[in-house]
This record gives structure tokens, sequence and C-alpha cells, in this order.
């Protein structure tokens, strides 16, 4: 590539093709309807731990929704998608646990202690 190709790459105008789009109005939008639906949701948790998973499931609903053609339009259908996911998650976990709790307490207490 000659002298001359490099600087006429270089001199490109700032409204080329090649340039990222600008996200900020896009991103603020669907950050604000993240938090819109996310309200009802989040007034009826009191578990801490239950309150992040689910935020984790809204961030991740939001990144993939970025990821599509109109992200606002997708995103209360993953949201949705990813809370009940988290939720049911949450649910196993607690029944797990639930069924551990109860078996140590079957147990003999010289058993427990080793």
């Amino acid at each position: 590539m000659s002298v001359s190709a490099v600087k006429a790459v270089g001199n490109e105008p700032e409204d080329s093709l090649v340039s990222a789009p600008v996200r900020g109005e896009v991103e603020a939008q669907l950050e604000s309807l993240k938090q819109r639906l996310l309200q009802p949701i989040l007034a009826k948790v009191t578990n801490s731990a239950l309150l992040k998973e689910i935020l984790w499931a809204a961030n991740e609903a939001a990144a993939l929704a970025w990821c599509t053609v109109c992200p606002v339009l997708i995103l209360p259908t993953l949201l949705e998608e990813k809370v009940r996911q988290a939720l049911a998650k949450w649910e196993k976990q607690e029944q797990v646990r639930s069924d551990v709790w109860k078996r140590q307490q079957r147990l003999p207490l010289t058993a427990a202690a080793a």
C-alpha cells in the first residue's frame, strides 16, 4: 500500500459507513423500559439474593434484546422469559436446600458431628 493510499484512508469523513452507530438514545430507552418492567416484579421481592438473580436476568434480557433489530420491542418478552427462568431456578434451589436441611435433621447427632 502506498503512502498516498494510507493518507486517503486516514482522511475519510467521520460519517462514513464504517463508523459504529450512535447508541446513546436507544440504550437509554432500553434501560428505562427495563426499569419500568421490573418495578412491579421487584416490589414483591423481599429476599436480597433473589433480587440479585432477577436483576441479573433482566440485564441478560436487555443484552440479548440489544442484539436484535428492534430491542425495545423484544425486551418485554425476553425479560419475562428470563425472570421466569430465574424464579424457577430459585424455587428449585430452595427445594434442594429444604431437602438437605430435612435430611440433616434426621441424621443421628453422632453422624452429623463427624
